[in-house]
């Protein structure tokens, strides 16, 4: 039985069988699966001598459903914003009809100031285009991608509930040592890939309100004072967060709505030096992201297109809604078809688990979302370090997600 649950991998044994140290820290996708008793076929999860072994089975399983299902909730957010997108277009330009259109429950009697904290921001708007289904939809979809990134939080993810529970429990028994906590299998993507779709959401919002009160007011003012300092910071907070767990893509996104947000604000603001030192700033953030651009070709494939549409934004002084570039929309379909089931899975060097689609064979070489290994190959075959996920494949492979 101990051969059977690869005691040997976890544990260092004497002549006679008995545990005299541990080999590992039992690191995450380590355990081969959930094992069966061989002549029975029934549970372990009960055998004090394999407890560790299967509690690591656990969380490792726990952890790939949450990848899928994590995966899954994403694009869906992702579809419906792009659709939401496409028709905040087709009404642009005063095209959208009357019943759609800003007009305040209550009249204005100065220009309206949106300041304070992006839910602050979206509050007022809402407040005061609550009669309008435009705004309804997006307003909508905004709480649904608020409420998905709090469940993608490294603290509700399995292996951050378990930690939390185990720190409560040292605690409660006086022992002050912290755990360490592998943040390895902790998956950081999906939650910074949701924090850019939702500072997106934002950025469309206060466009799509900008552009209805500069058609309802005279040309020379729009009728409405931003202060968008807290979305700045907010950019800021991601492009620092997605450098550190190397994601370069999403670094890009940070340095790319920085600009696209003082480019909302440059419109409504006076002249003067703090005019001219934010509009260095954003030619130096677009700067950065031309950098990342070339150093990652592979996680950054379209978005040189995405900067030289924002340089266009600041010299022009004019502002307008990005369209989602075909390499962009490709990565969202392949991460919609990868995981559903077809393809294969296989984990990186550091033991990350990720999908080929297609016939499932690599056929180039890219980062590890997660550590920045290099993943996939050439040819049908795979990069060094490379394995394959069998135990993965058994557990999600035809399943219709």
């Amino acid at each position: 039985m101990d051969g059977h649950m690869g005691m040997s991998d976890f544990y260092v044994m004497n002549g006679e069988g008995s545990i005299v140290d541990l080999k590992n820290s039992a690191e995450p996708f380590s355990a081969s699966g959930l094992k069966s008793c061989p002549s029975c076929r029934g549970p372990l999860r009960n055998l004090n001598r394999y407890g560790r072994i299967v509690r690591r089975a656990l969380i490792d399983e726990a952890t790939k459903k949450f990848i899928v299902w994590a995966n899954k909730g994403f694009i869906r957010l992702v579809t419906k914003m792009q659709a939401i997108e496409a028709g905040l277009r087709e009404t642009a330009g005063g095209k959208q009809q009357a019943s759609d259109k800003v007009s305040p429950e209550t009249p204005l009697s100065g220009p309206f100031q949106l300041q304070g904290d992006r839910d602050h921001q979206i509050s007022q708007i809402g407040t005061l285009t609550r009669k309008e289904n435009r705004y309804k939809t997006i307003i909508a979809l905004r709480r649904e991608i608020k409420k998905f990134l709090q469940q993608v939080n490294e603290k509700e993810q399995p292996f951050g509930r378990i930690y939390d529970l185990a720190q409560d429990a040292r605690s409660h028994r006086g022992i002050n040592t912290n755990l360490h906590s592998n943040v390895d299998i902790l998956q950081v993507r999906n939650r910074l890939l949701t924090t850019v779709l939702l500072i997106r959401c934002d950025y469309t919002i206060l466009l799509t309100f900008i552009n209805d009160r500069k058609g309802e007011t005279s040309a020379s003012s729009c009728g409405v004072e931003v202060d968008l300092r807290a979305n700045r910071r907010e950019c800021e907070r991601l492009i620092a967060e997605s450098h550190s767990e190397n994601q370069p893509g999403n670094t890009v996104e940070g340095h790319l709505y920085w600009a696209r947000f003082f480019a909302l604000e440059r419109g409504l603001m006076e002249p003067g030096s703090e005019l001219t030192q934010l509009l260095a700033d954003a030619r130096e953030h677009l700067q950065h992201a031309r950098e990342i651009c070339d150093k990652y070709p592979g996680q950054t494939a379209g978005m040189q297109e995405e900067i030289t549409d924002v340089e266009k934004m600041l010299r022009d002084s004019t502002f307008y809604m990005p369209v989602s570039n075909e390499e962009k929309a490709a990565v969202y379909a392949a991460m919609a078809h990868d995981f559903r089931g077809t393809g294969h899975w296989y984990y990186c060097e550091n033991g990350h688990p990720f999908t080929i689609g297609e016939c499932g064979m690599p056929m180039e070489t890219s980062r590890c979302p997660q550590c920045g290994s290099p993943v996939g190959g050439q040819n049908h075959r795979a990069a060094a370090g490379i394995t394959p996920a069998t135990d993965l494949e058994r557990q999600f492979g035809g399943l219709g997600i």
